[in-house]
């Protein structure tokens, strides 16, 4: 079974250093936003949250993109976020011929970002504001943050070790895995496997194998990591 939706997710720790105000850095502003988002960004009532809730939505619109097209690159500005009225949790990101959907968590002290892509067939239903029927009941998300301090047991295996380059990844692919053992499935594996253009974004494998019914996404800043895997319901 293959996946029909691609998620990506963005965790921003509010607290490092230079996250606040950082929207009265003009070279920063004009580099990454268009003309629409930096105006809807300083005409929020939070301008500090309204940019990072922006530019975490361009990344995971970005690692979305990612899977879909080998050696896509980050040109934040090509990602454009459609204004949304604030305080709405949702949005959704347009890069070329794309259309990703996203939605927020806001905390006192980070800010997540989850994003999807649908088929035509199920667009508008992966994040449904109720439980309900038709698409909702085909798919399944599980998503989770670490704060930094809080344990995650296991151990990585060789392969998920071929793609580590830090601590914060290695507690994200534990956390993933977590997420996955929510579906009864046991022996799974957060890795990236090696193409002729360079490292594969995140997959849940098992045996060697890439599981095509799951789409993974891992995320850490700061103090936080956190992971969104997709699976059926």
């Amino acid at each position: 079974m293959r996946t029909r939706w691609w998620i990506g997710n963005d965790v921003v720790d509010l607290a490092e250093p230079g996250a606040a105000g950082k929207e009265r850095d003009r070279r920063f502003m004009d580099r990454v936003f268009t003309p629409s988002e930096r105006a809807h960004i300083l005409d929020s009532a939070a301008p500090t949250i309204a940019l990072w809730k922006t530019w975490a939505a361009k990344e995971a619109a970005y690692k979305i993109a990612a899977k879909l097209r080998e050696g896509v690159v980050f040109a934040h500005r090509a990602f454009e976020v459609e204004p949304d009225r604030w305080p709405s949790r949702r949005a959704r990101v347009r890069f070329e011929h794309l259309d990703i959907r996203v939605r927020w968590v806001v905390a006192r002290d980070y800010v997540h970002c989850i994003g999807h892509l649908a088929s035509e067939r199920a667009a508008c239903a992966a994040f449904p504001p109720k439980a309900g029927g038709g698409a909702a009941e085909w798919w399944r998300l599980s998503a989770g943050i670490l704060r930094e301090g809080q344990l995650v047991d296991g151990q990585l295996t060789t392969a998920e070790q071929a793609s580590v380059h830090s601590t914060p990844s290695e507690r994200a692919r534990l956390l993933a895995r977590r997420l996955v053992e929510r579906w009864d499935v046991h022996g799974a594996e957060i890795v990236r496997l090696w193409r002729s253009w360079g490292w594969s974004p995140p997959v849940v494998a098992r045996d060697g194998a890439p599981l095509t019914a799951f789409d993974v996404s891992l995320s850490h800043d700061g103090r936080f990591v956190a992971a969104a895997v997709l699976g059926p319901a």
